[in-house]
Order: structure tokens, then C-alpha cells, then sequence
């Protein structure tokens, strides 16, 4: 059994601790993650955050699970990079958002962001806290991705 730790309605695995506290505390730099982020911590539902390292960041639905990997980076369309912190806000809206919005907007399909609820996101939060933090802007929910060292390297 996996050990965990609670911030409110999150729950994260305590061998991953360390790299949520980085990642937050990066985050926390910007207005709407903190909001965000206290969103779910006062969540009436739980919410996990799993740690893989596989390229992997997604939110399912489903089961109220935001996978991420901390040391996985992101080079966008247009040649900038994002840090895996900001990957992880971007699921972390995904998961603050209401339940049956989200599978509205995921069902709904918009050119170059795959789905309504992507180009939310991505045009919502992400690039607002991509400002504040002086990271690359994306326009579609393309790049590829890369290893880093950890949750705030580009």
C-alpha cells in the first residue's frame, strides 16, 4: 500500500511530496493556480495525483486522478518550453473544473486543441500563469516532450 499525504482533498504519494511542494510553490507565484489549487484542496470530491515517468500528464475524469510525470517538460509548437510544473497546472484545472462541463467541453471538438475543454485550459489558466512565470505560450495543445532534472526546469 502506498503511503499518502492529504492537502485537503488532494492526495498525493508521500515518496512524491518533495516534488509537489516544488511544483506548487513554483505555481503559487501565479494568481489563478494558488486559486486553483485551494479549489481542490476544499474539494467536496478527493482528488489523487499519480506520479509516473512516462511522459504522461492527463486528468481522468473518471476517477478524479491527475497523472504527471516531474520531470517531464514540454517544447511547444512554436519551439518554446514549459516546465512539468506547468504541466501539471494545466491538470489541475482540468480537475477544478465541474464534472459534467468537463465532458461537455472534452466532447466538443475545436481545431488544433483537440477538444473545447483543452482550448479552455490552454487559453484560460495556462496562459496566464505562462506570463507570470515567463514561460512559452502555446497556441494549439501540440509540442513535444523532454526530460528535465525537475518539476520547475525548462
Amino acid at each position: 500500500m502506498t503511503t499518502t499525504v492529504h492537502y485537503g482533498s488532494l492526495v498525493i504519494p508521500l515518496a512524491a511530496q518533495r516534488r509537489v511542494d516544488e511544483a506548487f510553490g513554483y505555481l503559487a507565484r501565479d494568481a489563478s493556480l494558488r486559486s486553483i489549487v485551494e479549489r481542490l484542496e476544499r474539494s467536496p470530491v478527493e482528488h489523487r495525483i499519480g506520479i509516473n515517468h512516462r511522459h504522461v500528464d492527463s486528468y481522468q475524469s473518471s476517477n478524479h486522478t491527475i497523472r504527471w510525470d516531474p520531470t517531464s517538460a514540454l517544447r511547444t509548437s512554436g519551439g518554446g518550453r514549459q516546465s512539468p510544473a506547468l504541466g501539471l497546472a494545466h491538470e489541475l484545472d482540468h480537475a477544478a473544473e465541474n464534472d459534467d462541463t468537463y465532458r461537455r467541453l472534452q466532447n466538443e471538438r475545436v481545431p488544433g486543441y483537440d477538444s473545447a475543454e483543452e482550448r479552455r485550459v490552454i487559453t484560460g489558466s495556462e496562459r496566464h500563469a505562462a506570463h507570470t512565470l515567463h514561460e512559452s505560450v502555446r497556441y494549439d495543445h501540440r509540442g513535444r516532450v523532454y526530460r528535465v532534472a525537475g518539476p520547475t526546469q525548462r
